[in-house]
This record gives structure tokens, C-alpha cells and sequence, in this order.
């Protein structure tokens, strides 16, 4: 069993700035919930990101070193997972406040789906194209193809010269070994002679 790690002191006040946190009322408005979900999320966050500072030093002091961080690393995600929830929550319920808030002051929902408009409506509504901007749109798009096939010319020449020193290099290792072979057979006849000689 392993001996329990001494937390810091920065973690010992996350987690009582965690346990600050009031829990809701009933007459709490979305609005305060989600400020405090907010504040309690990043509670969390700071716990678990102390709690870690705390316990990857003491870590480097056991025999299993990596499987020490690895829980004290898996501990901590687990803990921001939680303050992820915590703050999609508060994003939810300020989501409602700012569409209640909303409705109370008439203003529509711009992200609701419109009436299907015929071509002639949607032609109508785009602004005419400008001929200056056309114009450098063309020389920016010719500029841009001439420049690719420079960049092309210049690969297509790198690879030319690759395979040239290439080739050159296999013709050079082909003669090398050509000669060992011619050497290793002359070595070979000489040994042969001295032999015959001996007889």
C-alpha cells in the first residue's frame, strides 16, 4: 500500500475555496447559478491543478516513479472533466438568462431559419462586383500560379539532380565492386599458382 502524499498548503486553500461555494437556493436566478458554477468550476480546476503540483514532487521519491504520475496525472483530469461539467452548465444557464433577457426586450432570434427566398431575391440582395478588386484578384491568382510553377521547375530540378548523383553513386559502387571481384579472383589465381608450385 502506498503511503499517502502531504498536500500543500495551495491545495489544502483550493479546497477550501471549493467548500465556500454556496449551494443553490430556491431563489437563486439562473443568472447567480451560472456565476457560481463559474466560480466553482475553476475551484475545481485549481484544487485539481494544486493537488497535482503537490503530489508529482513527492512522486520522484518512490520506486514506481512514472506509474505515480500517471495516477496523479489521471486524478487530475478526472477533477477537470468534473469542472468542465460544471462550467457547460454555467454556459447553459447563461445561455437561457441572455435569451430571456432577450425575449423580455423583443429582440428576435437571429438564428432562426428563414423563409426560403427565390433566386431572384438572393440575386438582388448581392452587391455588385467590383472591377478594381476583380481585376487584383486575377493578378493576385496569376502571380500566384507562376510563382507554383516556379516552385514546381525548381522541385523538378532538385530531383533531377538527386537522381543524377544517384545514379552516379550506383555507377561508383557498380565499378567498385567490378574491381573487388577482378582483385578477389587475382588473389584467388595467385593463391592457386603458389600451390601448384609447392606440389
Amino acid at each position: 500500500m502506498r503511503p499517502r502524499l502531504r498536500l500543500s498548503s495551495a491545495f489544502l486553500a483550493s479546497a477550501a475555496l471549493l467548500l465556500c461555494v454556496a449551494p443553490a437556493t430556491a431563489e437563486e436566478t439562473d443568472a447567480a447559478r451560472a456565476e457560481r458554477l463559474k466560480a466553482e468550476g475553476k475551484a475545481i480546476r485549481e484544487a485539481a491543478d494544486a493537488r497535482f503540483a503537490a503530489e508529482e514532487p513527492a512522486c520522484y521519491q518512490r520506486f514506481q516513479v512514472n506509474r505515480c504520475i500517471s495516477d496523479a496525472r489521471n486524478a487530475r483530469l478526472e477533477e477537470i472533466r468534473r469542472a468542465r461539467e460544471v462550467e457547460a452548465e454555467a454556459r447553459r444557464l447563461d445561455l437561457i438568462e441572455r435569451q430571456r433577457r432577450a425575449a423580455e426586450l423583443g429582440v428576435t432570434d437571429n438564428t432562426a431559419p428563414r423563409e426560403a427566398a427565390s433566386p431572384s431575391t438572393l440575386d438582388s440582395q448581392l452587391p455588385a462586383p467590383d472591377p478594381a478588386a476583380e481585376a487584383l484578384r486575377r493578378e493576385r491568382e496569376a502571380a500566384l500560379s507562376a510563382s507554383e510553377r516556379a516552385a514546381a521547375a525548381e522541385r523538378a530540378a532538385k530531383d533531377a539532380e538527386r537522381a543524377e548523383r544517384r545514379a552516379r553513386a550506383e555507377a561508383d559502387a557498380a565499378e567498385r565492386a567490378e574491381k573487388a571481384e577482378r582483385d578477389r579472383q587475382r588473389y584467388e589465381e595467385r593463391i592457386r599458382k603458389r600451390a601448384a608450385e609447392q606440389r
